[in-house]
């Protein structure tokens, strides 16, 4: 939870914690504090849970990051194929439908095969500049020798011509 949040709800205060925790970005976070027992209503239930208090940049989109253990102690079943993740306890379900949730519709966000397009015409580029020598690239990689660089094709050539 983020310390903004935190605040505005006047939770009391945290109690202190050692936890450092990695974000995505490898960067370290020490928290303010922990938060317990807290009452959070996902819709029709009501969950009893434990909370991480940080300092970070708020995000008004994702306010509150719920992970795995709250998705176990919700009996969760994530259906990635139909888009839907099912929320139950005892004999009551909730449904939430993952494309309500998203911006974007998943077809129109391509951003992700930009970067593997972007990873291939790299490690292409890394592999034919990162040997000078035509002779050690041959010997090397045969996969070189079908680029378009006519200095290696020749050496290629060459090559295989005189075994």
């Amino acid at each position: 939870m983020l310390y903004s949040v935190f605040k505005k709800l006047g939770l009391g205060e945290p109690q202190p914690t050692r936890v450092a925790l990695q974000l995505a970005d490898r960067s370290i976070k020490n928290p303010w504090g922990i938060i317990e027992d807290v009452l959070v209503k996902v819709d029709k239930f009501i969950f009893l849970l434990d909370f991480i208090v940080l300092d970070m940049q708020e995000d008004v989109d994702v306010p509150l990051i719920l992970r795995r253990p709250f998705l176990a102690m919700g009996k969760a079943m994530i259906d990635v194929q139909q888009g839907k993740l099912n929320l139950r306890i005892q004999d009551d379900e909730i449904i939430f439908k993952m494309s309500d949730a998203m911006k974007h519709a998943p077809s129109s966000d391509d951003s992700c095969y930009m970067i593997d397009v972007i990873d291939y015409a790299f490690d292409d580029c890394f592999q034919v500049s990162r040997l000078a020598d035509p002779l050690e690239l041959c010997i090397q990689d045969g996969e070189a020798t079908r680029g378009e660089n006519e200095e290696i094709q020749s050496m290629a050539a060459y090559l295989n011509a005189n075994p």
